[in-house]
């Protein structure tokens, strides 16, 4: 992976929410998989952006978290990667990247006190895939919803 390449998240197909900005939830509608991700996992989804390359990336969590570089390289790249092929995220077109200039939050003096770096985990569930791929709207007869289509 280059630390040139952007990504972005994989709209429409995943809604996700942050929760105090220690927890994400995931979803993909396409595949019915939710995902979690722990407090420094959240803090590099938060970051993803079209413009934000993933040497921005590291950079803004070398400023957050104390660890070693290379660690936290590894890390970095190992979430991005399995984000990826969960196609949670996918590459940024450069048009995009082109149009949404947004900077990574960054401290550059070092001023804030670091929090201590864990790799970020990235949690799958699939125990509800069946209701997440449900599509109600079109599973129904010409007489509406709720009256399920006969099957075939």
């Amino acid at each position: 992976m280059s630390h040139s390449q952007r990504y972005t998240i994989n709209t429409p197909h995943i809604v996700h929410e942050i929760f105090d900005d220690q927890e994400a939830a995931i979803i993909n509608l396409k595949s019915g998989n939710y995902y979690s991700l722990d407090p420094v996992g959240t803090y590099i989804w938060a970051q993803l952006d079209p413009s934000v390359t993933i040497g921005e990336l590291v950079e803004a969590v070398v400023s957050r978290y104390e660890g070693s570089l290379g660690e936290i390289v590894n890390e970095v790249t190992k979430l991005v990667d399995h984000l990826y092929a969960e196609e949670l995220i996918i590459a940024a077109p450069e048009a995009a990247a082109e149009t949404s200039r947004r900077q990574v939050q960054v401290d550059p003096e070092g001023n804030a006190s670091k929090l201590v770096f864990r790799p970020p985990v990235l949690e799958r569930y699939n125990d509800m895939q069946e209701l997440l791929l449900l599509d109600p709207i079109h599973e129904v007869a010409e007489t509406g919803w709720p009256h399920r289509k006969p099957e075939e």
